[in-house]
């Protein structure tokens, strides 16, 4: 960590450093005003974070930082404002830790519904309870539509409130721990009351209708994207990400079942500004563009998080399904040889180029409608193929996360609190059946020494699988969860 020293009319940054030989130094950087101090050192403590190590950072970076601290309104510390502090944790927080998409969402709602409307409110006095009012007159405030989206006609919804609070106590977190707050005060957004977010039940077919809608299948992209949702529990842009070097489908591998997916990347848009600003960061590949002034473009990046970098088993009867599609995609680059675009995609159009999730969920919904189906959309695949593993499996919460890719297991969790409330639902009827039906028969006495002990039910099984498998915070959550639903 940075700290900064005032020696007489300037101030000082200290910091360790790593020389080129590896020496361990102290350094101290010499500042006109504090302003400038306070950059270099949030500067100084990315650099750390980033890297895992403190060196002195490139003369040219410095000289960015220096720039824009000389750029920014030259106001007192207490009189700067939160829409002043925010340029600042953006160019420095945001472009560190945010991907592209998670930038320009955060972004638009800093310029929708932050800066618009409380960035004129002094940093240092900012309180909770003015948090809270801003946070309530929030729902009253109409929706910003998205880009080339039309307007809902509805105000903020709480969960957004939810995600806007999430940007001021992470920014208020900052300007304490950069000084441009008192570090011995509290975040005045950590108590904040935020309106109460409505808890909404995803929507999920059941393994029989699931069975019924691949039969009515007639489209092979479609159908292929399905199983893969649903037998290898993965997410629509990891399935349009996909390339034939992540599927492992040699005739040894299914022979030994060994068929696998590697699931290393996904396919999703991106704003070109936001690529631009943080320098293509966890981009791998840029899709071309049909429209020449179009401010998104498709591409192919890391995944969300590091436990979204996984192997995923294929049960032979998908490994074989991809095999013919790989054979028939095959035969159509041939036939169209120069018209096909070839990226090696496994789910790709019919000239190649790659398929947006938007087409996939088209697709689904289009299936619904056709077939009288309950409309899902797409993601509730990966919920049901989460709920089908664990009933499976027995409780194997870690086994599942594995294929999920979720990098808490409490994700897992609360899909299982689902599956224990179905066989609380069974219990009741056993409940009738062995006990409430009985009561007018009279039982025949029974040697209470010689009476064997009860088996244990499946479903008894099941929870005792659970329960081995859970940690104690696991255990805590679930209870409260069950008890709440009595």
């Amino acid at each position: 960590m940075a700290s900064i020293k005032q020696r007489k009319s300037k101030f000082s940054v200290i910091y360790w450093y790593m020389d080129d030989t590896g020496e361990r130094k102290q350094k101290w950087d010499t500042l006109e005003t504090k302003k400038e101090a306070k950059a270099r050192k949030a500067f100084i403590e990315f650099y750390q974070q980033t890297y895992g190590y403190v060196l002195v950072p490139l003369e040219e970076q410095f000289a960015h930082q220096r720039e824009e601290a000389e750029q920014a309104i030259d106001t007192p510390d207490d009189e700067i404002t939160l829409k002043e502090f925010l340029v600042t944790f953006v160019n420095l927080y945001g472009v560190s830790k945010w991907s592209a998409n998670t930038y320009s969402s955060k972004l638009s709602s800093i310029n929708n519904y932050i800066n618009p409307l409380i960035g004129d409110w002094k940093l240092n006095e900012i309180t909770t309870k003015k948090l809270s009012q801003y946070y309530n007159d929030l729902l009253s405030v109409p929706e910003v539509p998205r880009a080339n989206r039309k307007a809902t006609g509805r105000c903020v919804q709480p969960a957004n409130i939810k995600k806007i609070h999430d940007i001021i106590r992470c920014a208020l977190n900052q300007a304490i721990r950069w000084e441009y707050l008192d570090s011995k005060m509290r975040n005045p957004a950590s108590l904040a009351t935020l309106p109460k977010v409505p808890k909404v039940k995803r929507k999920v077919w059941n393994v029989q209708t699931f069975k019924e809608a691949i039969k009515l299948v007639d489209d092979d992209l479609l159908l292929l994207c399905m199983h893969l949702a649903f037998a290898c529990s993965l997410r629509v842009g990891e399935i349009t990400g996909l390339t034939w070097d992540d599927v492992i489908i040699d005739e040894e591998a299914i022979a030994n079942n060994n068929a696998r997916v590697i699931v290393n990347k996904e396919l999703a848009r991106i704003s070109q500004s936001a690529m631009q600003k943080l320098k293509e960061k966890d981009i791998i590949k840029i899709f071309p563009t049909q429209k020449p002034h179009c401010t998104t473009r498709l591409v192919l990046k890391t995944p969300k998080t590091e436990t979204s970098n996984r192997t995923v088993w294929l049960p032979t009867t998908l490994a074989q399904l991809l095999v013919q599609y790989k054979k028939d995609q095959q035969e159509l680059k041939e036939f169209l040889g120069s018209a096909y675009n070839d990226y090696n995609l496994v789910i790709a159009l019919e000239n190649g180029n790659p398929v947006e999730s938007r087409i996939v969920r088209d697709r689904i919904t289009t299936l619904c409608e056709e077939h009288n189906f309950e409309v899902v959309v797409f993601h509730s695949l990966r919920h049901l193929s989460t709920k089908y593993k664990l009933k499976m499996t027995h409780g194997d919460i870690k086994s599942v996360q594995g294929d999920t890719g979720h990098a808490e297991a409490e994700m897992v969790t609360d899909v299982y609190s689902e599956i224990v409330d179905e066989d609380r639902r069974l219990n009741a009827k056993k409940l009738d059946e062995e006990f409430y039906d009985t009561l007018d028969t009279e039982e025949p006495e029974h040697n209470h020494h010689s009476e064997a002990p009860e088996p244990i039910s499946d479903n008894d099984k099941l929870l005792l699988e659970l329960l081995k498998s859970m940690t104690p915070e696991m255990k805590e959550k679930l209870l409260k969860e069950t008890l709440s639903n009595c």
